[in-house]
């Protein structure tokens, strides 16, 4: 039984090493124009092999979840999808797959105004609202680790790109979670995008 945490574990982390390793132009030369798109089959290939391995291995549930537990974790899996369903509208999901290679200049939406991650931030929730068995508890771990660091490598990529705008943008408006007090106003979010642009 303990094996398989280990090799649930040790999938995971090959998927977060690939995946930290392979971001950026190490692809390029493989796949030219296309690496974005190369890099996302490769990444959803990987995310794949932890699933196969808890869809082998029977979870052993934490607990059983009374009826409007259940139903509170249908509730918030549902508005987690659809609030992700809104993020799109601000993103070039084209370019994001790797469709396109267009360059986006830094902007910030409505959800970039209260945290820098919205993404992380929406796939947490999902994760932690799941029922918690064994091999779920083991792999929330785990993508929660990797999305803590993931984000601090996002972050780097950004602050090279723009080490003043994106840099004084982060001392305004929180990573993974919103904070009262801390979001981005519409003066300032056109003023650091105008930055932006600069350099």
């Amino acid at each position: 039984m303990v094996n398989h945490y280990f090799l649930l574990i040790g999938t995971w982390a090959l998927f977060g090493l690939s995946h930290s390793f392979l971001a950026g132009t190490r692809l390029d030369s493989l796949f030219g124009r296309r690496s974005r798109l190369g890099y996302n089959i490769i990444a959803t290939a990987m995310t794949a092999v932890p699933f196969l391995i808890m869809a082998k291995y029977p979870a052993i549930p934490f607990w059983q979840d009374p009826y409007w537990l259940k139903l509170a974790r249908v509730v918030v899996s549902v508005g987690v999808v659809l609030a992700f369903i809104h993020t799109l509208k601000f993103y070039s999901i084209s370019s994001f797959l790797g469709l396109k290679s267009d360059i986006w200049p830094l902007t910030f939406s409505p959800w970039h105004c209260w945290m820098r991650h919205p993404w992380y931030f929406l796939m947490l929730i999902f994760v932690w609202s799941q029922p918690m068995t064994d091999t779920w508890f083991i792999s929330a771990l785990c993508i929660t680790l990797y999305l803590v660091i993931g984000s601090r490598k996002e972050e780097k990529r950004m602050l090279a790109l723009h080490p003043g705008s994106y840099a004084e943008y982060s001392e305004i408006v929180p990573g993974l979670f919103p904070w009262r007090g801390r979001a981005l106003d519409e003066a300032n979010r056109q003023r650091l995008e105008a930055r932006a642009l600069q350099e």
